[in-house]
Formats: C-alpha cells, sequence, structure tokens
C-alpha cells in the first residue's frame, strides 16, 4: 500500500479514518462495510482511535500531532520510534500495518479489559496475568536507549553537569515528570502546551528546585526488584490493556512515554490509578507484587515483596502524576512560591509569600519519607493506607508546615489521587473493595 506513504491524517475526519482503516484491515472488503471508529486519545500525546468491524476492534490508528507535547520533539518521535521497533521485535507490540507521513495503523490486540477507567474487567484480566505481562515487557531489551540519553543529555550542560553522578534509578530520570528529554514536562490535563511545559521546565531550573530534587536521595528505591534498569512504560493503566480473545493473552498498548528506567516507575502511576490502597485492599497489593517478582524471577519472600511495596508507595510521590508532578489544576508543588504560568490566579501557590516554597517541600517530603522507613509502624501503615496518607492522617509526621500544605492541598482538591477528600471528616475517596472491612 505504497501510495499511503505520503499521505497525512492530521485534522482527518472520523469517516476519513474509518474508510482508511478498512482499506488497510481489509483491503478486498465492499466500500459499504461499517468500520466504528472510537477516539480514545489522551492529552499529551498522538491522536488514537479505535476501529471496529462488527463490533469486534480490527486496528488502532495513531495520528501525531505538532500541538502536542509528546509529538513536537524529535526526540520523543525518535525515543517511541526505537521503542516500539523493540517491543514488537519481542512480539509486545502489535505489528504496524499501514504508515503514512503522520500517521501509523497498527493491528489491534483484541478487545478492552476495562471495567471503568480505574478498574479492570477480572474475568479478562485477572491480577496474575497483568503481573505477568508487566513483568514480561520488562524483559524486553534496553540497548536501544543508551545513545538516545546521551542525545539529550549533551544538548544541556546543566542536566549533562547535574545527572553526571547521579544513579540510575534517581526518580528524576522518569521523563513525563521531569522533562529532561524534550525540556518539556509532560503537563496532562488542561496544559498540554509544549510551550507552557517549556516554561514550566526552565523555572524548575532557573528557581533551583530541580537540581534540589537532583541531588535528593529519599525518594530513590531501595529494593534490588526497584532499582533495575527495565523497559518502563509509564501509563500502565486499564484502557492501555487489551485482551485477544483467540490466544488469551494480554498486550500492552500505547507507547508515547515508553523509556528505559528503574522498574519502580511503572508502579507509581499505578498506585493512584488502579493499584493503591484507594482501589485495592494490602492483599490484593501484596499478591499483586508477588506475581510480579515471582514472573520476573526475583526473589519473592516476605521481606523482597514488603520492600518493593515501600518503594511503590515512595514513588507515588515523584511519579508521573504524583504528589510532586507537574499535572496539578491549581498549582505545580515544586514551583510554589513563583509566578509560574499554570497556577491559577487567587491560589497561595503563586505568591512570593507562599509557605513552604517548593524548595522547602523538597526537604519535608525528603524528611518525612526518611521517618516512615525507619519506623515500622509507619511502614505498616505506609502500605495499607498509602504513604501520602499516613503522612496526611499524621499531621505531617510531626511537621506543622509540611501538614499546613497538605491541607492546602486538600482543600483545592489537589490530593484525590490519594484518596484524600476535600473536607475533613469526608470518607476517603475509595473503593469498596478497598475499603476495610468492619
Amino acid at each position: 500500500m505504497s501510495e499511503f506513504l505520503e499521505l497525512k491524517l492530521e485534522n482527518a475526519s472520523l469517516d476519513e479514518i474509518a474508510e482508511l482503516a478498512l482499506k488497510a484491515v481489509e483491503p478486498n472488503a465492499l466500500e459499504n462495510k461499517s468500520v466504528n471508529v472510537k477516539d480514545v486519545s489522551g492529552n499529551s500525546g498522538a491522536k488514537t482511535y479505535i476501529c471496529s468491524i462488527d463490533d469486534i476492534p480490527k486496528c488502532i490508528v495513531k495520528v501525531s500531532s505538532s500541538k502536542s507535547i509528546m509529538s513536537s520533539h524529535p526526540i520523543t518521535q525518535k525515543r517511541v520510534s526505537l521503542a516500539t521497533q523493540v517491543l514488537r521485535s519481542q512480539n509486545l507490540a502489535p505489528p504496524i500495518i499501514l504508515k503514512g507521513i503522520d500517521f501509523h495503523i497498527e493491528r489491534s490486540a483484541g478487545v478492552s479489559v476495562m471495567q471503568d477507567f480505574f478498574h479492570f474487567n477480572e474475568d479478562l484480566a485477572p491480577p496474575d496475568k497483568i503481573a505477568e505481562v508487566l513483568a514480561k515487557l520488562h524483559s524486553a531489551p534496553i540497548y536501544w536507549y543508551d545513545q538516545l540519553k546521551a542525545e539529550f543529555l549533551d544538548g544541556d550542560k546543566f542536566l549533562s553537569s547535574a545527572l553526571h553522578s547521579v544513579p540510575l534509578h534517581s526518580p528524576f530520570w522518569c521523563l513525563p515528570w521531569s522533562g529532561i528529554d524534550t525540556k518539556m514536562p509532560v503537563l496532562g490535563v488542561g496544559n498540554p502546551n509544549p510551550k507552557i511545559a517549556k516554561k514550566v521546565f526552565d523555572l524548575g531550573v532557573r528557581t533551583g528546585v530541580y537540581e534540589k530534587v537532583i541531588q535528593c536521595e529519599a525518594f530513590s528505591p531501595i529494593s534490588e526488584a526497584a532499582k533495575r534498569q527495565v523497559v518502563v512504560h509509564n501509563d500502565f493503566k486499564p484502557d492501555n490493556l487489551l485482551y485477544d480473545p483467540d490466544t488469551k493473552e494480554l498486550t500492552v498498548i500505547d507507547y508515547d512515554l515508553v523509556q528505559v528506567g528503574a522498574a519502580v516507575m511503572d508502579f507509581g502511576l499505578p498506585y493512584m490509578m488502579w493499584l493503591g490502597s484507594r482501589f485495592t485492599d494490602i492483599t490484593y497489593r501484596r499478591d499483586f507484587i508477588k506475581s510480579y517478582l515471582h514472573h520476573s524471577g526475583l526473589q519473592t519472600d516476605e521481606k523482597s515483596v514488603k520492600d518493593m511495596m515501600l518503594d511503590c508507595e515512595i514513588n507515588t510521590i515523584v511519579a508521573f502524576p504524583g504528589l510532586l508532578a507537574n499535572i496539578y489544576d491549581a498549582e505545580i508543588p515544586l514551583l510554589r512560591g513563583f509566578d509560574h504560568p499554570t497556577a491559577k490566579s487567587g491560589y497561595i501557590a503563586q505568591s512570593s509569600e507562599a509557605s513552604p516554597t517548593g524548595l522547602e517541600i523538597v526537604d519535608l517530603m525528603a524528611e518525612a519519607v526518611s521517618k516512615v522507613r525507619s519506623n515500622a509502624d509507619l511502614i505498616t501503615l505506609s502500605l495499607e493506607e498509602g504513604i501520602v496518607v499516613t503522612i496526611f492522617k499524621n499531621k505531617g509526621l510531626g511537621s506543622d508546615l509540611l501538614y499546613s500544605w497538605l491541607k492546602e492541598m486538600q482543600k483545592n482538591n489537589m490530593l484525590r489521587l490519594f484518596g484524600i477528600a476535600e473536607t475533613d471528616g469526608a470518607e476517603l475517596f475509595v473503593s469498596d473493595h478497598a475499603k476495610k472491612k468492619k
């Protein structure tokens, strides 16, 4: 189908996408055959469409956009291209069946396994199978990333100097969160503009916040299982897994955020989006982590599982959508006290009188993490209820300044990913099956 190599799909209608999808998957089909197109695009990457015939998903159309953070930089385009080539060579990603100037069409890997945005349909995707596919992803080759990382570090004097001796398992290597590959952190819903992202990155460097986080060791994982260098998906959640009715296997899709980094990076987001204390009970999480370690060929004794779980909890602080991330509605916590482009007017975060400032928050959270790691009771509470919930419920673990900031975050409904309601006395935002049985 070489005639489509010069075709562009940016701004194409759903009918045009449906027509091309039909030609790709069934070139000899009748012209009047119906193709259903569903737009499942996120807010930062390519436009994504699932195309079905007779209610059976046949292919996925991905159209890049120059207006998107994840499509507007050559490093990103190269990273996604290299990652998908490797994953396809390992049969971890569906094959491409058609490619144009700004799009590609890949064969569908099956049907959705979503029960809803925060839960899997366990008939199609039981926990052990989800853990198995994540472990399989983490076994993919990582050689392709070295040269790419060298390219984006060599292009920036600050980064090449600051990150020269930083351990590879440091959370700052998480690209969506830090933006060190493109100088544009992913800002999430409401702030996908590359120009705004560049301003946020520049402010992180200029204010000294980025350097402070780079030098902070408290948020890094300790267990060997969590520190391993693996292919990280960075967006591992229910709408990015598919089930093949023929093979009975799960496949991960959507590779816009794929990189190489510490294995724990692929747990920070799940702990806030479907796997953490807001959604599951301690037994579910313990069994899931144990299954993941088993399928990864790692130790599954009680201590190994517990150590990995604590590293996962701590990663929620500095994960892509974590406590200190760039995707909050009212403020970017690390830029608190500085005038920055996503802070809403009227919020104290934008004021020079803000206390604590972003620089202080790094120290306060690092101290809180250290207190948790050194206290068996706090570890138990953190594993059961979540580390952020534990710090919040225990009033900043003795820090009035940290607690005052968390209370303000609560009031602005910016702790909801951790299950914390915006008013005192309100029930935690948790699923029924994650609530303690009375």
